[in-house]
């Protein structure tokens, strides 16, 4: 009986030790939040011909339809902790988007579609209202002045996760090396996240935006659309 007792207890300690090491509770991942209660926002620019070959093709969405351009849409505005993020914080139904606030980000986001799902994960948790929230994640994206090299290049280009950052902070005085990360897939340029305070003024990222994590490769593809 004693020994019975011993192993359910070492078990239960095992156990506990393995929910204390997860990354997923230590990092609190896709944690369901509480609004406004974060520590920074990240604001996330996706290069427009891997976002679309990714994601945005498949979802049907509107900017990746026809003429796709060679440049930069706004991904999202991502409440962060300063180890993990939190997600769909809201209880009961999910939240609704007025039409005119869906059309004021037409253009800068590629669907309405992508808008709807990135307030109802990500908006939500910023403790604004829509149109508080989308006027905040577009005066951001106005803000960010796009390098020449990336302003709608018409051929691929070689490049690194360094230079692409480097390019960014010359064009960007008031930019940072620790406010910028560069994130790869497959080998090609996907995105890059920049980072800001609750009061929109910028600030270094966290431990999400580990350069070595999001894009470890010393060299990327900057793929452009073919037409």
């Amino acid at each position: 009986m004693m020994r019975r007792v011993a192993v359910c207890a070492a078990a239960l300690l095992l156990a506990g030790v393995v929910n204390l090491a997860s990354p997923a509770r230590a990092d609190r991942h896709h944690e369901r939040g509480t609004p406004g209660e974060f520590d920074y926002y990240a604001l996330v620019l996706s290069w427009a011909p891997t976002f679309c070959d990714h994601e945005g093709r498949r979802r049907g969405d509107e900017q990746c339809d026809g003429n796709l351009s060679n440049g930069f849409i706004l991904h999202g505005l991502w409440p962060q902790y300063s180890r993990g993020w939190p997600s769909d914080c809201y209880e009961g139904e999910r939240p609704w988007i007025p039409r005119d606030v869906l059309d004021d980000m037409e253009g800068v986001m590629p669907s309405q579609g992508l808008a709807i799902h990135e307030y109802r994960v990500h908006g939500t948790c910023s403790g604004l209202d829509p149109k508080a929230f989308f006027g905040a994640a577009k005066s951001l994206y106005e803000k960010v002045e796009i390098p020449t090299a990336l302003d709608d290049p018409q051929g691929d280009i070689l490049s690194s996760p360094r230079k692409i950052e480097a390019a960014f902070l010359a064009a960007n005085r008031w930019l940072t090396a620790p406010m910028i990360s560069v994130v790869c897939r497959s080998g090609d340029f996907y995105e890059v996240q920049i980072c800001f305070a609750k009061d929109l003024t910028p600030r270094a990222c966290g431990a999400n935006q580990d350069q070595q994590r999001l894009c470890p490769l010393s060299r990327i593809d900057v793929p452009a659309d073919p037409g």
